[in-house]
């Protein structure tokens, strides 16, 4: 194993203080910094001086000292210190989140998406509308702007940057050759990351959510397609590719219904909102054998839960089939992996009451003895601004991982005559 060298070390000890300090609910002294993360008191002393000078971390008050000496001063995140922008992208909708360098959302933009778009509509989309979620905090907020972070559906190796499928693009042409994310830093001028949208909800969880310190986890999502977000052992789960944790994408069946993905008899065919309009459509319930449009099908799937609803039998079998589909191949993720919490989320939540008993059955069915009553399963909607929170997080973890783009920040502004890149850029 090679052996880090003394400046990666320090840059490793000054994550570990920022991350503690971020993730505090209230602002900490320089022992308890030392306690969370290991570090000496000396040690501890010395990285928060530095963080301190370059404006990171700042003094909000002190505290009598447990020995009875001095006073400890307690520090918190700068939130002006930089800012940082996330984003969903979903098949029928952009959400924009401006967060400051603590994580507080300060401004958000929603607006309406028609896909599939080529990659290179979608960037200048990004562009515009990440560009006027900033003009709506103010001119000095672009100046300090340190990177963007975009959650997607689909396919993506975040360690290239590349959306190997999402049903929000096209198939690619040779116009696209630039990965998205190098295609948006050029775009925006600042850094740009790029993550399965599963996994930044995952992110946002940890961070600042229900699983603050769960260290293992699945959270579970439930749209216009079905996604899985893994954070194990403390940290999101990618594999070698980065394509880890596809699991929706498990064959169910040979030669079965077509899944968004190309391929036959996922999972995610017989229960995401697509699947249940085909149902209902099959079923009579829905007029149409015509393709819909990513709008059409939310739609569809909106009447379709108004009419289970209203006490159609067939509809509410649709969505109890649902649901014991979806409990059983929880319940096997959980045998699998063993976290301590699933949480299931998306706009298919609004729906649970049609299936969630049904999806819990099967669950507890397919679940291992043992588990049935230490898993606890979490069922909420949150709305989007949370996913894109969670991208805005990633944008923060990469910063804080690279302290020197800390320390840079307070002196790099942006240059509007070069295109709207930071000098160093």
């Amino acid at each position: 194993m090679a052996r880090l060298q003394s400046r990666q070390i320090s840059q490793l000890h000054l994550y570990q203080v920022l991350h503690a300090v971020r993730l505090a609910s209230e602002p900490l002294s320089r022992a308890e910094i030392a306690e969370r993360t290991g570090l000496s008191q000396p040690a501890v002393s010395t990285l928060t001086r530095r963080l301190l000078e370059s404006g990171a971390l700042i003094e909000v008050g002190a505290r009598p000292s447990q020995g009875g000496g001095r006073r400890e001063r307690e520090l918190a995140m700068n939130p002006d210190h930089a800012w940082v922008v996330g984003v969903k992208v979903a098949v029928h909708q952009l959400t924009v989140a401006l967060c400051d360098f603590a994580g507080g959302v300060r401004n958000t933009l929603k607006v309406p998406l028609s896909s599939p778009m080529t990659q290179t509509a979608l960037v200048r989309t990004l562009a515009r509308e990440i560009e006027s979620c900033l003009a709506g905090a103010g001119g000095a907020v672009r100046q300090r702007l340190a990177g963007v972070g975009v959650a997607l559906p689909g396919f993506v190796d975040s360690m290239r940057g590349e959306v190997l499928w999402s049903p929000v693009l096209k198939p690619a042409t040779r116009k696209d050759t630039a990965s998205l994310d190098q295609a948006l830093t050029d775009a925006m001028g600042v850094p740009v990351f790029i993550e399965n949208d599963a996994n930044m909800l995952a992110l946002a969880e940890q961070w600042f959510g229900h699983a603050a310190r769960v260290a293992n986890m699945a959270v579970v999502t439930l749209e216009h397609g079905l996604g899985l977000g893994l954070v194990l052992n403390g940290e999101i789960y990618r594999g070698h590719s980065g394509l880890a944790s596809e699991l929706a994408h498990l064959q169910l069946q040979r030669n079965g219904f077509t899944c968004q993905c190309g391929k036959q008899g996922c999972l995610e065919a017989y229960v995401a909102h697509y699947a249940l309009v085909r149902q209902g459509r099959q079923a009579g319930l829905l007029a149409g054998d015509e393709p819909l449009t990513a709008e059409g099908v939310m739609a569809a799937h909106a009447e379709l839960i108004k009419l289970a609803r209203q006490g159609n039998a067939r509809a509410r079998e649709i969505f109890e089939t649902q649901g014991s589909t979806l409990g059983q191949w929880i319940g096997n993720v959980v045998n699998l992996l063993a976290p301590q919490l699933v949480l299931l989320d998306g706009d298919g939540t609004s729906a649970a009451d049609l299936y969630e008993p049904a999806l819990r059955e099967a669950m507890t069915q397919a679940m291992l003895l043992p588990h049935r009553e230490a898993v606890q399963l979490v069922v909420r909607h949150q709305g989007d601004e949370v996913w894109a929170r969670g991208a805005a997080s990633l944008v923060l973890q990469r910063l804080d991982e690279s302290t020197e783009v800390v320390e840079s920040i307070s002196r790099h502004g942006v240059d509007h005559e070069s295109g709207g890149r930071r000098p160093d850029a």
